[in-house]
C-alpha cells in the first residue's frame, strides 16, 4: 500500500483505473430515457466508476475513466450526434469527476464525501445549462426562445435526476467497492 502513495500511476493502479474505465464504457451502453419531454436525454449512471476513481485515486484518475468510456464507447457504437453529444458527455462527466476528485481531496471523509457530491453535480448542471444554450441546441437549429427556454429547463430536471441518482449510487457504494479493488 506504501508503494502505491509514493508511485501514484503504478501498474496496480493503473489496472483498477482500467477496471473502472471498461465497468463506466459498460454502464454507457445501460440507458433510456426518462422524460417524455425529452426522449433525446437518456439516463445512465456511467459517471459512477469515473466519481469512484477519483475518490480512490485523485481527480486526474477520474477524468481518465470517463475519457476512457467516452472513448470505448465512439470506437465500439460510433456517434449519433456528429460528436457533439459525446462531447457534451466528455465535458459534463471530466468536471463532474474533477471537482468531486478534488474536492475530496481536501476532506476525505463522509461530509467531504457529500459536499463533494453536491457541488460537483452542480458544476455539471450548471456546465450542461451553458453547454446546451451556447453548444448544443444552436447546433441542432434550435434557436427560438419558444424552444430554447423550455429545453433548457426539461434538460435541468433531466441532469438534477441524474447528479442526484449518480451522486447517491456513488455515496453508497463507494466504500464497498474501494475494498474490493484494494484487496488486489
Amino acid at each position: 500500500m506504501k508503494e502505491e502513495k509514493k508511485n501514484k500511476f503504478s501498474a496496480t493502479v493503473i489496472a483498477k483505473i482500467a477496471m473502472l474505465s471498461a465497468a463506466a464504457s459498460i454502464l454507457l451502453f445501460i440507458e433510456f430515457p426518462l422524460l417524455p419531454a425529452t426522449p433525446w436525454l437518456e439516463l445512465n449512471v456511467s459517471d459512477v466508476p469515473s466519481l469512484i476513481a477519483s475518490f480512490m485515486f485523485g481527480p486526474v484518475a477520474g477524468v481518465i475513466v470517463n475519457c476512457v468510456k467516452i472513448g470505448i464507447c465512439l470506437i465500439i457504437r460510433g456517434t449519433s450526434t456528429a460528436f457533439v453529444g459525446d462531447l457534451s458527455n466528455l465535458v459534463s462527466g471530466s468536471l463532474y469527476a474533477l471537482v468531486a476528485g478534488v474536492i475530496y481531496l481536501v476532506k476525505k471523509d463522509k461530509t467531504g464525501a457529500i459536499i463533494s457530491l453536491i457541488v460537483s453535480g452542480a458544476v455539471f448542471c450548471l456546465s450542461m445549462w451553458v453547454f446546451n444554450q451556447f453548444v448544443l441546441l444552436p447546433f441542432y437549429k434550435m434557436t427560438e426562445s419558444s424552444v430554447v427556454i423550455p429545453a433548457l429547463w426539461w434538460t435541468l430536471l433531466f441532469n438534477v435526476i441524474k447528479v442526484t441518482l449518480t451522486g447517491l449510487i456513488t455515496f453508497f457504494i463507494y466504500k464497498a467497492i474501494s475494498k474490493l479493488l484494494n484487496s488486489f
